[in-house]
């Protein structure tokens, strides 16, 4: 498979009904929380139907059933001084993510000290981007995900997929953002973070797709793309989340915003907008994280769209994952060779007459206004200033999609003014647009993550469980010399068991190994299950939970060598 092809990879009006009987218990968990505006679409809804610019089906043999693989979670052996459990510890501490600009500057020390141990074998490109893409994922058919259409003002149906833990805890909600063409039927770069958030994190998610999804295009009458129209729904969605009228504003404790490649640009411009649309008692969105993000859209949009083989392929790939917006924008019927994406952004722009969903309750910066002038308003720095909430932007040196060097570096190098100090740009030498998971430990990335999020969610409290087992009988006389190593290994559950089993290995000083096995509930873990047997997905889930938040360790209790088992629920 070339590299151009690879690099480009990467990135009917429903009428309001009830849904159908939900498949499972854990779909009727969800599905009451469904209102005018915040509805869940039944399979035979029109709006749910194929769309003619999703991955083609020969694409998709490939990814899953040829080359796709199942992340565990699991995390890389380290030494001590880069474990990522100290990192994401000091990530949290008050007085450090009182500010972005330290939490953003402890990440990028943990980076230049313990890089060659976090990076994996999964370097070089065609490796590299190959792995990120052929994650094994099933969103469709797991329990505790829900397609959701949102109503959004303009007649703007946005779909998305919700994700709940499935009790009535207030959790942090991260709304998700997703990449260019990126639907919610069809997503592909997207995965592994999903996981990291929802599967082995305490917070519920809403994902929702890109506008220049075909799923977008094919349920609206209006096209648009960019940070101006996404950052405003951002806006008015996190409102919606908030409103007390609204059953789901019982689940959230607050809400953060995550957004990757060009679902970044609306992460950056919500948290401009959040400045003016927060309530005085406390911000409507608590902190921002973009991925790999599109900083300067005109520029990037003309690299892209410009002369080379390199945008040839990403014309074609366009073309292909555009198909059908012809009906919306009849001026992209002629266009010359390799110039679809060119011809389609200029229709955009000639025919654009202000946001989608823009309307006047919604506070622009002094001195912006509404209007047809779309690259003015998708360049929303001259108003960037004195944001209050983090933001925090995590980009790669090596970015074939949106160039590094003209966009998140031109913040690095002060050449694009932003006037607010809460604003911090993480630079990773390893990966290519978004593919951290794959080219460092994946443990590192989820539990920064969480970190980042938990350190900016100061009403959210978790409660340790901790399980201590006295090893001091006979079998184990002599053994606890020194320092003890603890390992485990995952098993996957049963789909009717209602327990996981660990593979414990404890290794002393002298090299000297004993294993044993242990069964943990899950009752006891952060998720509440409701069907009576576990889906692949569900057991997927599981294990990746395990290994993200499980700690085996050996502590002295009362003179006594004790195996300690603890993990961290929400309270």
């Amino acid at each position: 498979m070339s590299r151009c092809l690879i690099v480009f990879i990467i990135s009917v009006v429903p009428i309001f009904t009830f849904a159908q009987k939900p498949a499972s218990a854990q779909q009727a968990f969800i599905e009451q929380f469904q209102s005018p505006r915040i509805w869940f679409p039944s399979s035979d809804n029109p709006i749910l139907a194929d769309a003619p610019g999703r991955y083609p089906a020969v694409l998709n043999f490939l990814f899953e059933g040829i080359l796709g693989w199942t992340p565990t979670g699991a995390g890389q052996a380290l030494t001590d001084k880069c474990e990522t459990p100290l990192w994401s510890a000091r990530l949290q501490d008050p007085r450090v993510s009182v500010s972005a600009q330290i939490q953003g500057g402890l990440v990028q020390k943990y980076i230049q000290e313990c890089g060659a141990e976090l990076q994996t074998e999964d370097l070089g490109e065609m490796v590299n981007v190959r792995r990120y893409l052929t994650m094994r994922y099933e969103p469709q058919d797991h329990p505790f995900l829900r397609r959701v259409v949102i109503n959004l003002p303009g007649n703007v149906k946005l779909k998305g997929l919700l994700a709940l833990k499935g009790d009535t805890k207030r959790r942090p909600l991260v709304i998700f953002r997703s990449g260019i063409f990126s639907s919610i039927e069809d997503f592909r770069p997207e995965r592994g973070w999903m996981m990291m958030l929802f599967e082995q994190s305490p917070f519920n998610v809403l994902l929702l797709e890109n506008l220049t999804s075909a799923d977008f295009i094919a349920n609206n009458n209006q096209f648009s793309f960019g940070g101006y129209d996404e950052g405003i729904q951002n806006i008015l969605i996190s409102q919606l989340l908030r409103n007390p009228l609204e059953p789901i504003s019982r689940l959230v404790d607050s809400i953060h915003i995550m957004g990757m490649s060009l679902g970044g640009p609306g992460v950056l411009f919500s948290s401009l907008l959040n400045k003016y649309n927060s309530p005085q008692s406390a911000p409507l969105i608590q902190s921002f994280l973009a991925m790999c993000p599109v900083v300067n859209l005109k520029a990037t949009m003309e690299s892209l769209t410009g002369s080379g083989t390199r945008s040839a392929f990403i014309d074609l790939w366009g073309r292909r994952r555009l198909a059908g917006i012809e009906e919306k924008l009849p001026g992209v019927v002629q266009y010359d060779s390799f110039k679809f994406i060119q011809k389609a952004v200029s229709e955009v722009v000639r025919t654009y007459h202000g946001g989608l969903s823009y309307m006047s309750s919604v506070k622009l910066p002094p001195g912006m206004k509404d209007g047809e002038d779309f690259w003015g308003l998708n360049n929303f720095w001259p108003f960037y200033k004195d944001v209050k909430e983090p933001v925090m932007i995590w980009a790669t040196d090596n970015d074939f999609m949106v160039p590094y060097s003209i966009n998140s570096q031109m913040i690095v190098n002060k050449t694009m003014k932003v006037d607010s100090r809460n604003i911090r740009v993480v630079e990773f030498p390893e990966g290519y647009h978004c593919t951290l998971p794959v080219a460092y430990d994946w443990k590192m990335s989820s539990s920064l993550l969480q970190s980042y999020v938990l350190s900016h969610s100061p009403n959210f409290k978790m409660r340790e469980n901790k399980l201590n087992m006295e090893m001091s009988d006979d079998e184990w006389n002599g053994f606890f010399t020194g320092t003890t190593k603890v390992t485990y290994t995952v098993d996957e559950p049963g789909k009717k068991k209602n327990f996981v089993n660990l593979e414990i290995v404890l290794q002393n000083s002298k090299g000297q190994e004993k294993t044993m096995s242990m069964s943990l509930p899950l009752s006891e873990f952060d998720f509440r299950f409701m069907n009576s047997e576990l889906t692949s997905s569900e057991k997927d889930m599981i294990v990746r939970w395990v290994n993200q938040n499980l700690s085996a360790k050996m502590v002295d209790i009362a003179g006594k060598p004790n195996l300690q088992i603890s993990w961290s629920v929400a309270k």
